[in-house]
């Protein structure tokens, strides 16, 4: 004897159009929770939320030209202070190229990336030798009330300032191509974590400015 199907067509097809309904909603929260709704990627070095504003300042390059908050945006910027005549500002640059140096299977962040090193005075003679080291180095001298004007805004102490952890190295600031602070690497993080954290930084920067339509 045959047994009718309990499950007539149209119960079927509800729970097919059911079963397609749970799929693409869990797909789509799926999609949103990975990409819209992640926040920015966990790094080693201090992340800086909100992202926070520069401000105006006017410094000069080692040709003389004026080095404003306008060249801080459309690249990434690592930015120290530090003076070549002494060995602080010879150890920011190193670790600076080196970092830059460990982006080399990353070449479009690698080009895209500025190294800053700011002081009130930088001897020409060692600026001309060291600006033949990288094309991404900036040596960069002012005013001390332009220099104390981004001092206080990246947070950096005061010239001369040291710390119980002051360890003779400069700590960096990453600056986004919004021209705003992103993230804080100390004098402590070497080279190779410094890449790391930017190249996860650079791969996410829709999570870094939230605030900011296209």
């Amino acid at each position: 004897m045959l047994v009718r199907n309990p499950r007539g067509p149209l119960v079927r097809l509800v729970l097919i159009a059911a079963a397609i309904g749970l799929f693409l909603g869990g797909y789509y929260w799926g999609n949103q929770h990975k990409l819209g709704n992640a926040g920015p990627p966990t790094i080693e070095g201090v992340l800086v939320r909100p992202a926070r504003e520069l401000p105006d300042f006017e410094l000069q390059d080692t040709d003389g030209l004026t080095f404003t908050a306008q060249d801080l945006r459309e690249h990434w910027t690592l930015l120290a202070f530090g003076d070549l005549t002494q060995a602080r500002g010879h150890l920011a640059v190193t670790r600076m190229i080196d970092a830059s140096n460990r982006l080399a299977d990353r070449q479009d962040l690698q080009a895209d990336l500025q190294l800053a090193l700011a002081a009130d005075t930088q001897a020409p003679n060692l600026a001309r030798d060291f600006s033949r080291l990288s094309r991404a180095l900036k040596l960069l001298s002012g005013e001390a009330g332009e220099l104390q004007r981004l001092r206080a805004a990246l947070g950096a102490a005061p010239p001369g300032a040291t710390t119980t952890a002051d360890d003779g190295g400069a700590p960096f600031y990453l600056i986004g191509p919004r021209g705003r602070l992103v993230a804080l690497f100390p004098s402590t993080q070497g080279p190779a974590a410094i890449a790391e954290d930017l190249t996860a930084l650079a791969d996410h920067p829709e999570s870094l400015f939230p605030d900011i339509d296209e």
